[in-house]
This record gives C-alpha cells, sequence and structure tokens, in this order.
C-alpha cells in the first residue's frame, strides 16, 4: 500500500491532505502548530499525527510538503535528510527554483529522490480536484508520484528537470499577480465613476475581452469586500519577490511584475496580508481622494 504523509496544513496543505485521505493513501499528518495536525485528527482518527518530520519520514515512503517560503522549505528539508534514504519527497510549495534543486541535490546525495510540484489554482480548485501541478524532477521516477497527485489534481504535468516545474509555476503566476493589480485598478476607478456593482460585475465578466476564471473568482470578491482566503496577499508578494530574485539571476527585466509586488508591499502595510489577494483593492481605495 502507498504510504504518504503530508507536512504543512495551511490553506493548501490542508485540502490536498483531505483528498489523499479520500483517496486512502494518506498515513499521517504533521505541523509545526500541532492544534492544525489535532483537528486534522480528530475528523480522521485513522491519520497519525507525527510529532516531527523526521518521524513522519520514518514511517511512509512519500512525502508531501505544503509550506509557506524557502526558509520553511530549507528546514524541513534539512531535518529530513538524515531520513530520506529511499523515500520520495513531492515539494508543493512555491520557492525559488536556485532553492529548490540546491535542495534536490541534497536529497539525491542522501539516497533520496525530490520533485518540485507546485500548484496553480486556490483552495477552491483543490477542493474541487481542479487544480493543475507542474512537476520537475527525476523523470524515470515521475509515474510514482503521477499517480498520488492525481487524487488532489485535475492535471499533472512533468515539465522537466529540477526546478522547471517552479520555473513554469512563477511565469504563470506572474500574469495573475500583474492582472489582480489591474481588476482592482480598473474597479475602483470604475465606481469611483458612478458605475453600479452591478455594471461592473457584466462589463469584466461578460464584456471585456480580458473576462477569464480570474475575473469570475476575484470581481465578486472585490465587490462585496469578501476577502476570506483563497490565496492569501502576503503569498503573492512572496511570489512576485521570488520572481524578481530569479529574474536577476537570468539577466531579464520585470518592470511590470516589480510594480506588482511593490504594490503588494504596500497592501500588506496597510495590514491586508493575512487576507485573500482581491484585498488589494483596498490599496486603491484607501488612497483614492475625496
Amino acid at each position: 500500500m502507498i504510504k504518504v504523509g503530508v507536512i504543512g496544513l495551511g490553506v493548501m496543505g490542508s485540502r490536498i491532505a483531505e483528498n489523499l485521505y479520500r483517496a486512502q493513501i494518506l498515513t499521517g499528518v504533521y505541523n509545526r502548530s500541532k492544534a492544525k495536525a489535532d483537528g486534522f485528527h480528530s475528523r480522521h482518527p485513522d491519520v497519525k499525527v507525527y510529532s516531527s518530520p523526521a518521524e513522519l519520514a520514518a514511517g511512509v515512503d512519500y512525502i508531501i510538503t505544503v509550506l509557506s517560503d524557502d526558509a520553511a522549505v530549507s528546514s524541513v528539508v534539512e531535518a529530513l535528510l538524515p531520513h530520506i534514504k529511499g523515500k520520495v519527497l513531492i515539494e508543493m510549495s512555491t520557492i525559488s527554483p536556485t532553492t529548490s534543486v540546491s535542495l534536490a541535490a541534497k536529497v539525491s546525495e542522501a539516497g533520496g529522490a525530490m520533485f518540485d510540484a507546485p500548484i496553480m489554482g486556490t483552495s477552491v480548485d483543490v477542493e474541487q480536484k481542479r487544480i493543475t501541478v507542474l512537476v520537475g524532477g527525476p523523470r524515470e521516477r515521475y509515474p510514482e508520484i503521477e499517480r498520488i497527485l492525481s487524487a488532489t489534481a485535475g492535471r499533472v504535468v512533468y515539465v522537466g528537470p529540477n526546478g522547471s516545474g517552479l520555473y513554469m509555476k512563477l511565469a504563470g503566476n506572474m500574469i495573475f499577480a500583474v492582472f489582480i493589480n489591474g481588476l482592482a485598478e480598473a474597479i475602483n476607478f470604475a465606481q469611483r465613476a458612478g458605475l453600479s456593482p452591478e455594471q461592473v460585475m457584466d462589463l469584466f465578466l461578460n464584456i471585456s475581452g480580458t473576462r477569464s476564471p480570474s475575473s469570475s473568482l476575484k470581481v465578486p470578491k472585490m465587490l462585496s469586500s469578501d476577502y476570506n482566503v483563497q490565496f492569501a496577499l502576503k503569498h503573492m508578494r512572496k511570489d512576485t519577490e521570488i520572481m524578481i530574485r530569479e529574474a536577476q539571476k537570468l539577466r531579464v527585466p520585470l518592470p511590470l511584475t516589480s510594480l506588482a509586488s511593490s504594490l503588494y508591499r504596500m497592501a500588506e502595510g496597510l495590514g491586508l496580508g493575512d487576507l485573500d489577494l482581491s484585498a488589494v483593492i483596498e490599496l486603491y481605495r484607501r488612497t483614492s481622494q475625496g
């Protein structure tokens, strides 16, 4: 039987774990804040709560990590290294490709295998198994993790060697980061000009050539000021900063992404970081005069 453990039970990780549980392949979970792991266990008593990443690694064959940033992932991987021999690490966080490639080399040296497998989609998409997972790592081991990831995704795509999945994810999020700022700016402009919420909704969901699944998801949230988290604003700020650092190494310009990153940083400074990404519209509302 496949034994899978999940490290990180945040907005995305908890939903991924739920899908794996329903597929009957989840053995156990670990979360730095034990309350979340205990809450998961209370719903699913047959799922073990491990006391550390190392203990989880000893009890499973496949380890999935869904964490917040480079530092968190690096810390967990370092803890796993003495126990990673013969194991497969599926790292689903959005972190720097450079960091991921470096960690994958350490995992390989320790006798394990590591894949970067970032997610395209929101928490709603995870719940409905509509996410796309972009995979970078050893091609010969890909079929075995594809079966696991298919339990929580609508589509799993093998991109190439380690780091490739993350580069594709960053390119996709680059458009999203700029687009959400554009939506917020345009909606604030339209409402300040006197257009009704119904007219704005019709414009961006039915009339505009920019209508998209992202519009359908975020326009209603912006108009109703519903900032329940599907994807936290602070995580998009983090992602844009990764894009900028990687672009510097690749020596390519990112003027629009750099501007979007600054705007997310400003929004976070207003206390909006833990809210949904759509809360960036509050930056435009609060800085409008009159």
